[in-house]
């Protein structure tokens, strides 16, 4: 394998995984905003700077998974990876989409072994809050964790389906 090979499926491999745990990042997001008071003053400028924060961080990872998951033979020469290299390969005899595949089927794994605890524990408080309270306990963050353990399941169970769509985008770039 050579260098150049290992830094492309390195960088699809973490690329996959920033854009994946930016999911939480954006759930968390929209949430803490759900909390915030509004002011009847400052209600325009307010919801404004809200929704260019949000609009920035899709953007940021929206281009983080286009450079690192389409575009990283373009990251590869500007940041001049494959430089560092004595020598042209890397003993590595194993073909990219299975490591690819491999990287998704972890990635999945994280995400599930992540999610399903948490998925479970707030499943127990909404019931747990719902009988001693008799008031309707918020399920978003049952459904957040119930989509990443979906999530993480589908890409354990079908990461070939994910090599198979890199790999399209990556030929036809």
């Amino acid at each position: 394998m050579s260098a150049r090979n290992f830094w492309t499926i390195f960088l699809k491999i973490l690329g996959i995984w920033l854009v994946i745990n930016g999911i939480t990042t954006l759930t968390q997001f929209i949430s803490a905003v759900s909390y915030l008071s509004f002011n009847e003053k400052e209600n325009f400028l307010f919801f404004l700077y809200i929704a260019v924060l949000f609009i920035l961080i899709i953007g940021v990872y929206y281009f983080i998974f286009r450079f690192f998951v389409f575009k990283t033979s373009w990251l590869i020469d500007k940041l001049k990876l494959e430089n560092g290299f004595a020598e042209g390969n890397i003993g590595f005899n194993i073909n990219g989409s299975s490591i690819i595949k491999i990287a998704t089927i972890v990635i999945g794994g994280l995400i599930f072994i992540n999610s399903f605890p948490l998925f479970c524990k707030e499943i127990f408080n909404y019931f747990q809050l719902k009988r001693m309270f008799n008031d309707n306990y918020s399920s978003g963050w049952i459904v957040l964790h119930f989509v990443k353990t979906v999530l993480g399941y589908l890409l354990m169970t079908n990461s070939t389906f994910v090599v198979r769509f890199i790999e399209k985008q990556d030929k036809e770039k």
